[in-house]
């Protein structure tokens, strides 16, 4: 039944397209990416468990002149402007805490809201001239890849370890709908889970 809603010679042009852009080999290298990333992760993990450090001081020390407030607004700002710091950072920070899937889910909309902020300095930006061919120019391939594969490079952005912030800016000066953008921008969120999930499982 669900077939005869599905537009298949629509999905078969998608698929050749995504295929000639080479969006399944830029997907591939960023799943491969990922992997690499947690297997560093778990190499770190297991080190320091032979070491016999606490991990989580460890982690903690990395904020350690910072208050709760201050650890926050410093992650606004990183998530805001470039994607400074990784997220995975805060998110092990967040374990300190009684109820860290609370904190997880703070840390997700704050990101989510981070992302907004990038795209409207993005049109922001755009109304710069100056400053809107130099960071053309800078993110030449980044630009090219929203204006290709529009929402599904910023899903994609979203949950891998891409510069998020960054892409959402680049989205705002190539004034990409922002209704679009702020409904495909939630998957943020479920990425600040699933990496949680590994993270915390590591930690145990």
């Amino acid at each position: 039944m669900f077939l005869q809603y599905v537009d298949i010679n629509a999905l078969k042009r998608k698929h050749r397209y995504y295929y000639r852009s080479g969006f399944y080999w830029f997907l591939t290298k960023n799943i491969l990416k990922i992997i690499g990333i947690l297997l560093l992760i778990i190499a770190l993990f297991l080190v320091l468990e032979k070491w016999v450090v606490d991990k989580d001081k460890l982690f903690s020390k990395l904020f350690h002149n910072l208050n709760n407030a201050q650890v926050f607004a410093l992650f606004v700002v990183s998530e805001s402007f470039f994607g400074l710091i990784p997220p995975d950072f805060f998110i092990i920070w967040g374990r300190k805490f009684d109820h860290p899937w609370q904190i997880v889910t703070l840390l997700g909309f704050i990101s989510y809201g981070g992302g907004i902020i990038s795209y409207k300095i993005g049109l922001l930006i755009r109304s710069i001239k100056k400053l809107n061919v130099f960071l053309t120019k800078k993110f030449k391939q980044n630009f090219r890849k929203v204006r290709r594969w529009g929402s599904v490079f910023i899903v994609v952005a979203a949950l891998f370890p891409l510069p998020y912030s960054t892409i959402c800016m680049l989205s705002g000066i190539l004034k990409y709908p922002f209704k679009i953008f702020l409904y495909i921008g939630l998957i943020r969120v479920l990425r600040f889970y699933l990496y949680a999930l590994v993270l915390y499982g590591l930690l145990k």
